[in-house]
């Protein structure tokens, strides 16, 4: 097969497996961090969870992407894309270690998702990174297939840690806190991995002269603006309207999520509450608690 013939060639690249394997590794402890967050936020038999509970879960997942990815690229072309990987590794690991103390403790709610907050708003950064990347370990030739399958393989990988996820779960007796301090075991292996390449190897190429940070920033978002009245150009409608009905599948989806968890939650449990026998003012249930879905 063409595909395997060309991973073969690929994979004799040296800094071309590297950089794929701190992919594999940060991408695989995410799959891992986000099933502990969403068990953690749906499943836990302590928490009262609601549909604003789980949509500030989504949140946390989704909003970095919004709000940092535009701006992601102006910071990535003034740091080495090495030290990134490093430094952005070691700091989710320490995050999410933080993260995994939070739920063994009694803290308020906002401050277990600034902490997740911060671990997915440093994987916008790794990921537009490992991007910029390719370009310094493949040769012109190989740069398409490589873009193809580097983050295909990512996302195998993401998936691979869910369901790793499910199994320490599962082992260590519904303990989210282990199944987040694998996440972060995962993120200190991508660090080290990423130590084993050359500081200057990624890039970024310097160029001659580059505008200030703040200037750069400013830049980034006025061309957001001007995209917007861009489109908003009576001549434009169907690109306008092809987005618009992107945004309302997106939404539409995100609302039939939160409806499927909460009926994970409370409606397909295997003892209905009010046939428990527990008072109603008694939560959490310790009949439901004992037989709530099981991973």
């Amino acid at each position: 097969m063409p595909v395997v013939r060309d991973l073969r060639v690929l994979l004799r690249l040296r800094d071309f497996r590297r950089l794929l394997t701190v992919r594999l590794l940060s991408q695989g402890a995410d799959g891992v961090y986000q099933i502990a967050l969403a068990a953690y936020v749906v499943f836990s038999p302590e928490k009262q969870t609601s549909a604003a509970a789980i949509a500030s879960a989504m949140a946390v997942l989704l909003l970095p992407y919004s709000l940092i990815g535009p701006f992601a690229g102006v910071l990535l072309d003034r740091w080495r894309r090495r030290q990134v990987f490093v430094y952005g590794n070691l700091l989710r690991a320490l995050l999410a270690g933080a993260t995994a103390v939070l739920m063994v403790s009694h803290v308020p709610n906002w401050l277990f998702y600034a902490s997740a907050l911060c671990v997915t708003a440093v994987n916008r950064f790794v990921l537009a990174g490992l991007s910029a990347a390719l370009p310094h370990v493949v040769d012109t030739e190989r740069l398409v297939i490589a873009n193809s399958l580097s983050p295909t393989a990512g996302t195998l990988a993401a998936t691979a840690g869910g369901g790793l996820a499910f199994a320490v779960r599962l082992a260590a007796s519904d303990s989210d806190a282990s199944v987040v301090l694998l996440g972060a075991f995962l993120y200190l292996c991508a660090a080290l991995t990423a130590l084993r390449m050359a500081p200057a190897l990624l890039g970024p190429d310097r160029e001659p002269a580059q505008p200030h940070l703040r200037t750069a920033l400013l830049d980034t978002a006025r061309d957001l603006l001007s995209a917007v009245r861009h489109l908003a150009a009576p001549h434009r409608r169907e690109a306008t309207w092809a987005l618009a009905s992107m945004t309302l599948m997106r939404f539409c989806y995100g609302a039939l999520l939160v409806l499927l968890l909460m009926l994970c939650r409370y409606a397909l449990s295997t003892t209905p509450r009010k046939d428990c026998g527990c008072s109603d003012s008694a939560w959490p249930c310790p009949v439901r608690a004992s037989s709530r879905p099981r991973w």
